[in-house]
């Protein structure tokens, strides 16, 4: 069909008559990039506090507690029990474990371990009154 540049006029003219213009909203002058810290505690069992309490005496920058989930494959995630940059500046993953570790478990660490090569993963064993750390290698 040929239209006028009247008929194009009018057209648009009705149009803009029920439209709103766009507003925008403004942008915060400086964004707030501080980490904070996770202070998630009530679902933290007793050999996790434990952790915790271990964990704040050494002072790390950023603590998170069981706040990042890794997917490792369709359906299958694993969230660990604490996340914290470490003196070297990289990500750490700890689960803590009492006395029983389930198999699963012990291989989603490993698999998450393989695809997340840009963090450590660690499972941490209380012995006594120390805390042991073994590394989980890629």
């Amino acid at each position: 069909m040929n239209y006028t540049q009247a008929e194009v006029d009018a057209h648009n003219a009705k149009g803009a008559a029920g439209r709103k213009a766009p507003t925008v909203e403004p942008k915060p002058a400086v964004a707030d990039l501080t980490l904070k810290p996770c202070t998630d505690e009530a679902k933290l069992n007793k050999t996790e506090r434990a952790y915790l309490a271990y964990l704040r005496r050494l002072n790390p920058p950023y603590i998170g507690i069981q706040n990042i989930t890794l997917k490792l494959a369709d359906d299958c995630r694993l969230t660990m029990d604490f996340s914290y940059i470490n003196a070297n500046g990289r990500m750490t993953f700890v689960d803590t474990k009492g006395g029983f570790w389930r198999e699963d478990a012990k291989i989603k660490v490993k698999v998450a371990a393989r695809i997340y090569r840009w963090a450590d993963f660690i499972v941490a064993h209380k012995e006594g009154v120390i805390w042991r750390e073994e590394l989980i290698k890629p």
